[in-house]
């Protein structure tokens, strides 16, 4: 099978992390976020892989090459300007040639063993459509879908908020038919002028079509904002292939009574000095360096970044190769968190 990710965003809600990288490369976990997909999409049954790319997109085809160390042969398109997940799919129409092909949005997280499941089901079931959905408060930032028995029979795009009736939402992984293509070049802009693929998928189901619902087992993310990073870092290492519940390199450096707190990711060159706490929720990326007494919860520390001794941060994010002063204070929020970066990029 063929495999198509939407990796063009601009990661607007994403900054200030996506200053100086595109939304695909914040890290989740131990590498870039769309590193999990192309993965995935390996999982999926999936060998050949088309990667719709935009901002700072030179970035991502340096970061995955030509898939060589994935198993995979990986192709880039460039979505000029953004126009819509319709306008980024339709740029695969010759790369799918007319067969069945698998689709992710390029900022989706899911627990790895649900590629597989998608595999499966579509190779038992054979719907003409398979969507993924997940379970959400109201749907109103994704797509609202309606479900019986099994299949889709409605998805309405953005509903305005409180007014969906379902909970379950477009969880953005799939496996099309060819013919999606061909009635996304039918549907209407949307209201921001966009032309959206669930609204391709709606003209499908329109048309008699069996879409089949594929309910996300564990991990969902479509990791929006910083704060989210951190905590899908947490709950991705809550899952059962983490059985300690953290991610501990063998090269890093943590001196004697440094207090480690699962869920906790410290990577390769980390040095800790004695009295620090680290986690719950603590990332710490290759070659940070955090001071003595230091306390770090509930953050993203990037690369190569410095913490001085008697440092504080909670539900905090410091960019890669930062230094912050001894006895700094960063406390934030999960919804705002408190952030390091240098002045051009706040």
């Amino acid at each position: 099978m063929k495999g198509v990710i939407l990796a063009a965003g601009l990661g607007t809600r994403m900054r200030p992390l996506t200053h100086r990288r595109p939304k695909p490369l914040v890290p989740v976990l131990d590498r870039p976020m769309i590193e999990h997909i192309v993965l995935g999409a390996r999982e999926a049954g999936v060998t050949d892989l088309l990667i719709v790319i935009g901002y700072r997109g030179d970035m991502v085809r340096e970061a995955l090459g030509t898939g060589e160390r994935f198993g995979l042969e990986i192709s880039y398109v460039v979505q000029e300007r953004q126009a819509g997940t319709g306008d980024a799919a339709l740029l695969a129409e010759e790369f799918v040639e007319g067969e069945p092909f698998f689709l992710s949005w390029g900022d989706i997280i899911v627990s790895a063993r649900n590629y597989g499941r998608l595999r499966r089901v579509w190779e038992d079931k054979r719907p003409d459509l398979l969507l993924t959905v997940n379970v959400v408060d109201d749907p109103y930032e994704g797509a609202a879908v309606y479900v019986e028995d099994g299949r889709v029979v409605r998805i309405v795009e953005k509903p305005p908020k409180g007014t969906a009736a379902t909970n379950y939402n477009n969880a953005g992984v799939f496996v099309l038919p060819p013919q999606i293509l061909d009635l996304t070049k039918t549907v209407p802009l949307s209201p921001r002028g966009e032309r959206e693929l669930p609204d391709a998928i709606q003209r499908l189901l329109t048309d008699g079509a069996f879409v089949g619902a594929l309910p996300i087992e564990g991990c969902w993310s479509d990791v929006a904002r910083p704060g989210e990073v951190i905590r899908l870092n947490g709950a991705l290492l809550a899952e059962a292939e983490y059985p300690e519940h953290a991610l501990l390199s063998p090269t890093s450096r943590i001196a004697a009574g440094v207090a480690l707190t699962p869920p906790y990711i410290i990577g390769p060159g980390v040095s800790v000095e004695a009295g620090a706490r680290i986690g719950p929720g603590a990332t710490l990326q290759a070659g940070a360096s955090v001071g003595a007494g230091g306390s770090v919860t509930q953050s993203l520390v990037l690369s190569s970044a410095r913490l001085g001794d008697g440092c504080t941060l909670e539900w905090a994010v410091v960019e890669e190769g930062m230094e912050a002063a001894p006895g700094t204070e960063l406390v934030g929020t999960r919804e705002s968190p408190a952030y390091l970066v240098p002045d051009e990029e706040v």
